[in-house]
């Protein structure tokens, strides 16, 4: 009974687990559909390394612990909108999106502005990014599995 207890602390983070399975289901029946046609990078080990590895990382390395730590700092940044997310998050989120217009489609870029959020609202929540970089890295798993 204990260990549901320690879970009911980590209630975002379990959450944020299962949102990643459920997207990728989404998103795998959405391509069968024919609305959206996914990306199809070659998986050899250097793509993997970086999908896996190097860009959950590096990016939340620099958009949550870079971009978002500073936005935070700042009074506009620490105003909170729905969810407990912050305008840093938010702010965050959305060059994040920008940046990922440099290698996806757009409709692929604007849609990772919402795992961003995620992502945000996990370095919110605990003093480490280490749970954003796993759930980023998780998120990438689920996306290489839609295809």
């Amino acid at each position: 009974m204990s260990h549901l207890a320690d879970l009911r602390g980590h209630r975002f983070l379990v959450l944020a687990l299962l949102v990643g399975p459920l997207a990728s289901s989404g998103l795998h029946v959405a391509t069968h559909l024919g609305a959206v046609e996914i990306p199809h990078p070659n998986l050899d080990w250097a793509t993997l390394v970086n999908l896996l590895l190097l860009a959950p990382v590096l990016e939340e390395l620099v958009f949550r612990g870079g971009v978002q730590e500073a936005l935070d700092r700042t009074p506009f940044g620490r105003l909170y909108l729905a969810g407990g997310v912050s305008v840093g998050n938010v702010l965050a989120s959305a060059l994040f999106s920008v940046a990922h217009l440099l290698v996806d489609p757009p409709w692929l870029a604007a849609s990772v502005f919402f795992p961003s959020l995620v992502f945000g609202r996990l370095k919110q929540v605990y003093p480490s990014l280490l749970p954003a970089m796993l759930v980023h890295t998780w998120y990438n798993v689920c996306y290489l599995a839609a295809g």
